[in-house]
């Protein structure tokens, strides 16, 4: 019969153990600071936990990179073995613990969540009775990392180790209530950065060869997110930018109303990711082939509505 572990060796694997906990946490967010507040400590214990892990694995796992950190070769195995290794543990847990089905996460960004997905979901119900489909709305395009959610739909650029399926390209429109807004015609902007309050109807209007003096009556009305600028044209408080896909409803319903025929690309793709070591699990799998679908139909309907215009 093997020998049971002394209290000695139970004290260095607990050691271990949090050191590789949090040197996952900084590799996964490349910052310590992230990483201390995701798990609730220091950032000084951070650091002393990096050191004792480096010491026991005789290994340079960080190192200075800018004003920041980056991982050596040796941290970036290490990290991808421990993403592995940590969503395998979690996944055991939620079996052996949770006592009932686990609902597939799907992060989105606001704007994507209510304009793209939730008026085709009664589809995605009916075709996937059997999966639980969780939505998780992210104020802007979410984090990529299983502590977030399972899969991801993001225009930002895919990270490594993920596939994507394309969505749609984001194309903005103006609009405002039926009725139009009330004079002064004032215009709603979602740049709000200093030094380039209104650079989207700066950009419309050079796309649709239109003067912004000629346009704009009134002062700015500025909000952060494409969902208050719906409403506030819905509202008649002004004209505003937001993506076609969000203002599709409003149009449909008889709330909004187009302001002229011009649609500005904004460069940013829409994309479904998930982890490319997920990509077999039955509900990714799932949810990948009903996107891709989707995006399909939409992509032909936009097509015929371009070609009708």
């Amino acid at each position: 019969m093997p020998a049971m572990p002394g209290p000695g060796s139970y004290r260095r694997n607990t050691s271990l153990m949090r050191g590789l906990n949090y040197f996952e946490a900084v590799a996964r967010h490349q910052s310590v600071k992230l990483a201390a507040a995701e798990l609730g400590v220091s950032q000084s214990a951070v650091s002393h936990q990096l050191r004792e892990l480096t010491e026991a694995l005789g290994e340079q796992l960080v190192e200075r990179a800018g004003r920041g950190i980056g991982l050596t070769s040796t941290g970036e195995r290490l990290a991808a073995r421990l993403a592995v290794a940590f969503a395998g543990l979690q996944s055991s847990v939620d079996e052996i613990v949770g006592g009932s089905r686990r609902a597939l996460r799907l992060a989105v960004c606001s704007s994507f969540g209510p304009g793209w997905i939730i008026p085709l979901l009664q589809d995605f119900c009916d075709t996937y009775p059997g999966i639980d489909l969780q939505l998780c709305l992210q104020a802007q395009d979410p984090e990529q990392t299983d502590q977030v959610a399972d899969a991801f739909v993001t225009a930002l650029a895919v990270r490594p180790g993920f596939a994507a399926v394309r969505i749609v390209e984001e194309t903005l429109v103006a609009v405002h209530a039926p009725h139009g807004p009330k004079a002064p015609r004032r215009l709603i902007t979602t740049e709000l950065g200093e030094g380039t309050l209104g650079d989207d109807w700066q950009a419309y209007c050079r796309n649709a060869r239109l003067r912004l003096s000629e346009v704009q009556k009134g002062s700015w009305l500025q909000c952060s997110h494409y969902l208050f600028a719906v409403d506030m044209a819905k509202a008649g408080l002004g004209v505003a930018l937001v993506p076609d896909f969000l203002a599709r409803h409003g149009i449909g319903e008889g709330t909004l109303a187009y302001f002229d025929k011009s649609r500005m690309p904004t460069g940013r793709v829409y994309h479904l990711c998930y982890k490319n070591q997920r990509a077999g699990e039955h509900e990714i799998k799932c949810l990948a082939a009903w996107i891709k679908a989707q995006a399909a139909a939409a992509s032909v309907v936009k097509t015929l509505q371009r070609s009708a215009g």
